[in-house]
C-alpha cells in the first residue's frame, strides 16, 4: 500500500496565495495540522473526515474526544 492511500485525514485551508490542502493519516495529527493552519493566518481551514464528513473550525472539537 503507498503513502497515499493511508492519508486518511484531508485538512484544508485559504491565505491570499490561494489553497492548500493536506492529507494526515489520524485525527491527531489532521488537528495539529488544522490549528498551525490558523495560527498562521489561514482562513476557512476544514478537516475532512475518513467518512467524508467536513468539520469547520468551530466543529474541530469533535475530533479530540
Amino acid at each position: 500500500m503507498d503513502s497515499a492511500a493511508q492519508l486518511k485525514y484531508l485538512v484544508s485551508g485559504n491565505n491570499h496565495f490561494g489553497r492548500v490542502s493536506v492529507g494526515r493519516p489520524t485525527a491527531v495529527e489532521a488537528l495539529k495540522k488544522a490549528k498551525d493552519l490558523l495560527e498562521r493566518g489561514y482562513m476557512d481551514v476544514r478537516i475532512c473526515t475518513p467518512r467524508g464528513k467536513i468539520l469547520l473550525s468551530n466543529e474541530f472539537d469533535q475530533l479530540e474526544g
